[in-house]
């Protein structure tokens, strides 16, 4: 089996803005893009892809966010792939009546993640990601087979990606090395594991 790898985007306009830009709409859709800077870290990005094997053969799979898909698409560009694949199951995390408020509101988001509690202000919560996250990876598990894997998509969303791939409980995503701006990263093999302890936060009645 080939390698599954996970991709943040490059530093988005939103980024610079300091806002949470995270319901699907035109602004996340079509309006919120990379900036010149992030096109370049995801060029770089590809390069260092390269010195990992990744070539023209790699399934790129990406959020059709703008901001993931425009990094995808200059990654895929330059190790020579295919188009990439759009996937909505990687958009990024609903952060609710935070939406195009400050990135300050991350912070509350997370204490509560990290309490296992009930979020408020509509807040998408870890289980549900972690759900729709652990059925992309389950799909890249076979695509794996025959070729490397890239998945392209948002912080939290990739936290929790790679808190499931280390085995560890996805609330605790943030306890994970911070994954930065068109950073690459090859995700751990716990995500095979079905018994491990981060899939039993996907139970039922788990927050």
């Amino acid at each position: 089996m080939s390698d599954i790898w996970v991709l943040r985007h490059g530093e988005s306009t939103a980024n610079v803005e300091g806002l949470i830009v995270s319901a699907p709409g035109p602004r996340a859709l079509v309006e919120v893009g990379l900036t010149e800077l992030g096109r370049e870290q995801a060029r770089r990005a590809a390069a260092d892809a390269a010195t990992h094997g990744l070539g023209p053969a790699t399934i790129v799979v990406s959020s059709d966010f703008a901001r993931a898909h425009q990094t995808a698409e200059e990654f895929a560009a330059g190790i020579g792939a295919a188009a990439p694949r759009l996937d909505q199951r990687l958009r990024e995390r609903s952060f609710g009546t935070h939406d195009e408020g400050p990135v300050s509101s991350y912070d509350l988001v997370w204490a509560v993640d990290r309490g296992r509690g009930e979020h408020e202000h509509e807040v998408e919560p870890v289980r549900a990601v972690s759900e729709r996250v652990d059925a992309v990876l389950r799909d890249a598990d076979r695509w794996a087979a025959e070729a490397p894997v890239v998945l392209v998509a948002h912080g939290d969303v990739l936290q929790i990606a790679l808190a499931l791939g280390s085995a560890e409980d996805p609330h605790d995503h943030r306890d994970v090395p911070h994954l930065g701006n068109a950073e690459l990263r090859r995700i751990g093999p716990a995500r095979l594991a079905d018994a491990s302890g981060a899939r039993s936060a996907l139970r039922p009645g788990t927050p």
